[in-house]
């Protein structure tokens, strides 16, 4: 089963209906969903999705999302390690480099993401959600 660590723009194109990206981001999180797939995200994802959800809504719905990531979605830890290792190996972006090399230390298939440039193509496949859904077609 493949092992989907799920970037906060998939996320937020699901929540806030962000066409034409959230189609895909709806069917990948269906699949989620119905266990044919796992989804991972970190606490940092968590966070920073349920800001921007916040802003963006009523803190309702935000509040509502996490507690729903909790039963959708594996949350992996951002240990010391990795945050060492994100710093010294920094690419671009830091939160992207915390995600890559959690995800890398989970031994995780793919980061999908809506922002391919933002991330190193190493030892996990990129892809964003429409790629992934036409890969598994």
């Amino acid at each position: 089963m493949d092992k989907l660590f799920i970037d906060c723009n998939i996320l937020l194109d699901w929540l806030t209906d962000r066409p034409p990206f959230s189609q895909h981001a709806e069917k990948l999180l269906t699949l989620i969903e119905k266990n044919q797939v796992e989804g991972f995200v970190s606490p940092l994802t968590l966070s920073n999705t349920y800001y921007v959800l916040r802003k963006q809504t009523i803190k309702k719905i935000a509040n509502e999302f996490l507690k729903d990531s909790r039963i959708l979605f594996n949350i992996i830890d951002i240990t010391k390690d990795i945050t060492i290792e994100a710093i010294e190996n920094k690419f671009k972006d830091f939160e992207d480099d915390l995600h890559y090399y959690t995800a890398q230390r989970n031994n995780l298939n793919f980061i999908i993401t809506r922002n391919k440039s933002d991330f190193i193509k190493d030892k996990i496949n990129i892809l964003t959600a429409e790629e992934y859904l036409r890969l598994v077609r």
